[in-house]
């Protein structure tokens, strides 16, 4: 009888909304243009993640020798975890809470554990956009405002630093723009201090322009991303060949591949490597398994989990370039070593590059091309973010389908006030907390979860020989494998090498 109900589904593409309405198929939305997916797969995959942590742990973990582990993880964990987030959205024809729940209803949790830690990651990645919108808008003031230390927030440690005083220790005027003027930020964790009022201005614009962005679902927010997933790219590439042309890139790209083999010897290389396949590819989160769902049931999962994985990965390392160049020319700026300038994460776009950026002729429209770039960035990993959310209340209450403006809507003002308390002045402190243990901890344990859920309850066996009926492909024994095994297995080790 199941299997009578599962060939129906594979044959005809119907979805069934309940046991006691079996003849009522749902229609489901589908991409206009294939590429439209691969657009949005990419734009939501390639983040903040790629251009301000890829480079630095790269440089920080054996310069070229990184690559070994990195790809390692890629062919035994990236790729295959996402072919099987791909295979289970568009067999299923669900997003992630329902399509995880046919395919192990005991396991069905997984799905709303990926929806769970995707919320509370839109909600803090969302003020980082609000972070780049704030510098966007100070881009256009002649001087930029975190050029010299003359300004009210500045305190008596800032200094402009240069070869004549590299010795000297002290604040950028970029780093106290950051923590003075944006964040406003409080002595401690301990004190959350009063709502920034400017920033919660430009958490709202930030949720209006992300409604804007997904309110008619993927037949509006695919036509937004080729704008969206294209000039990020368009933008590196300028920033690449500018970086080029200045004193000091060179030896500021030998850093970055600089060879140190010794460095694979430490289990934090690994861990680092396996850890960033994951926070890069947007895996566990569920965007991927929702934008699968839109496909037609006879598209090649391999072949597209290869090209989205691949690109995504290749984009890292071209970031590491764009990076390091201007990171090579601040150290002959200011006669500092590289590991004197170089940072990760929001030190890196907010306090570093922009330290960069004032020393260039033109400084302001480097700066605009730059945070805008960002901008664009951070839409298309929250476009994918609310698009999972919608389908999963439209998947869970088909009727609802006819309101997702108003679904969309509800989400937004929600996820507003719920970031609100990342406006205070301690509010950084909130969001680094939310993102260990979201972006680390929850990731491992749901990516574990989904894994073992298709493979050893559905079958991964079965699941192989249905996706084959459906598309044509084989699944081939190496990637079964690792589905199975390898998989599974890294991810346990390092998800316990977490709390080692």
């Amino acid at each position: 009888m199941s299997s009578q109900k599962d060939n129906k589904m594979d044959l005809e593409g119907k979805q069934i909304l309940n046991a006691s309405d079996e003849n009522t198929p749902v229609k489901r939305d589908k991409w206009d243009k294939k590429v439209e997916f691969f657009l949005s797969c990419i734009g939501y995959a390639v983040g903040f993640g790629n251009l301000w942590r890829f480079p630095y742990l790269c440089y920080d973990n054996g310069g070229g020798a990184f690559l070994i582990p990195y790809v390692i993880f890629l062919l035994t964990c990236g790729i295959p975890l996402m072919t099987l987030e791909l295979a289970v959205g568009q067999y299923f024809r669900s997003g992630p809470a329902k399509a995880f729940y046919k395919a192990c209803p005991l396991l069905g949790g997984t799905g709303y554990g990926m929806l769970t830690s995707l919320t509370y990651t839109g909600i803090f990645y969302n003020v980082i956009f609000a972070w780049v919108i704030f510098f966007l808008i100070a881009s256009f003031i002649t001087p930029l405002p975190w050029t010299n230390c003359d300004n009210i927030w500045n305190t008596p440690l800032c200094f402009v630093r240069n070869t004549s005083n590299a010795n000297l220790s002290g604040t950028s005027p970029a780093q106290e723009f950051y923590l003075f003027r944006l964040l406003n930020i409080s002595s401690g964790p301990n004190v959350l201090g009063p709502i920034r009022w400017e920033l919660a201005l430009l958490l709202l614009a930030a949720w209006v322009i992300v409604y804007f962005c997904v309110f008619r679902g993927i037949k509006w927010s695919g036509k937004v991303v080729y704008f969206t997933a294209t000039f990020p790219y368009i933008v590196l590439i300028i920033l690449f060949v500018r970086g080029l042309t200045l004193p000091g890139a060179a030896n500021g790209i030998d850093y970055y591949l600089r060879v140190d083999t010794e460095k694979l010897k430490l289990a934090k290389t690994w861990r680092n490597a396996a850890t960033q396949i994951f926070f890069s590819s947007g895996l566990a989160f569920g965007p991927i398994v929702t934008f699968a769902s839109y496909n037609k049931k006879s598209d090649n999962v391999v072949r597209d989990a290869v090209f989205i994985s691949v690109v995504n990965c290749a984009t890292s390392f071209f970031c590491g370039f764009v990076v390091f160049s201007v990171l090579g020319y601040l150290s002959h700026q200011q006669g500092l070593p590289i590991s004197r300038v170089v940072a990760q994460g929001p030190g890196l776009v907010f306090i570093v590059y922009p330290t960069a950026l004032t020393t260039l002729p033109a400084a302001n429209f480097w700066a605009i091309i730059f945070f805008f770039m960002l901008l664009t960035l951070g839409i298309d990993s929250l476009m994918g973010g609310m698009e999972s959310l919608m389908a999963a209340v439209v998947d869970a209450k088909p009727k609802l389908a006819a309101y997702r403006p108003l679904i969309a809507f509800v989400a937004c003002v929600i996820l507003f006030f719920l970031g609100l308390v990342m406006t205070t002045q301690g509010g950084l402190y909130v969001l680094t907390l939310l993102n260990f243990y979201t972006a680390y901890i929850g990731t491992y344990i749901i990516a574990f979860m989904e894994i073992i859920s298709v493979t050893y309850f559905y079958g991964g066996n079965r699941f192989a020989k249905n996706l084959q009926r459906v598309t044509g492909q084989p699944i081939y024994l190496p990637m079964r494998i690792c589905w199975y095994i390898i998989t599974p297995g890294m991810i346990v080790v390092f998800l316990l090498s977490l709390f080692n």
